[in-house]
């Protein structure tokens, strides 16, 4: 193709035909513009499609770590809620002065439970890496940053504390002083009569039910949080 260029240029060259020469000169350079343009564009699309593929990709790898969050935090609301459930009925119970029951024991072992944590982050690691522009949608983007950033971050603050109170400084000492655990679920006074009048005691039961639902409604925020992502995220890839 070139060579039947040069020849053309060539030939009108020899005929002294100038006007026409230039006229075809003006061309090629033209369909060589156009040439360079039409490649770069393909180039654009291919570079535009592999960015595509890579959010795609990246989303696909949220979502499967966005419904595993939706499991855990729904498990830990469980969790959260049996103990609060079980601390105000032996706060209750204590406070009406009920008779000992075997079928408190089950309470009793629950007042010593809590939920954790355990938060998928291996594709917003991944996504941090790649940088959060990957993400075209605003929404999206935006809703992730906040779930990481914000909810997450206050939901393990929060069970942090809330860990150090049950296990070393607040509740737990207390129960072990007055409490004897058989098994999971399996716990009893030492001695029921004293722990009716034992105003610690309930005390500290209470605040472990208030404490407990405290933790529970985090738990709530989050998974509303992530089931909305789902949903955002499974409506963006039904598009794609």
């Amino acid at each position: 193709m070139i060579k039947l260029f040069r020849k053309i240029r060539q030939r009108l060259l020899n005929e002294h035909r100038f006007s026409k020469y230039l006229i075809y000169a003006t061309g090629e350079i033209l369909l060589v513009v156009i040439g360079i343009l039409i490649a770069l564009q393909i180039n654009n699309w291919n570079e535009e499609r592999i960015f595509q593929d890579q959010e795609v990709k990246i989303l696909k790898e949220l979502l499967v770590n966005f419904r595993a969050d939706s499991i855990d935090h729904t498990g830990n609301m469980d969790w959260y809620g049996n103990a609060s459930n079980s601390a105000k009925i032996v706060v209750q119970s204590l406070e009406s002065k009920k008779p000992w029951n075997d079928t408190m024991r089950l309470h009793y072992g629950w007042i010593f439970m809590k939920g954790l944590a355990n938060l998928n982050t291996s594709a917003y690691e991944n996504l941090k890496t790649q940088g959060f522009d990957l993400i075209s949608n605003d929404t999206i983007r935006n809703a992730i940053t906040h779930l990481y950033t914000n909810q997450y971050d206050r939901l393990l603050k929060y069970e942090k504390e809330m860990s150090m109170d049950q296990n070393g400084q607040v509740v737990l000492p207390v129960y072990l002083k007055r409490l004897r655990m058989d098994a999971w679920w399996d716990a009893m006074p030492l001695d029921y009569e004293a722990l009716l009048d034992d105003l610690e005691f309930r005390e500290v039961c209470r605040y472990k039910g208030i404490t407990m639902d405290f933790m529970k409604n985090h738990c709530n925020d989050s998974r509303n949080a992530v089931i909305r992502l789902i949903n955002l995220i499974e409506k963006e890839l039904a598009r794609r």
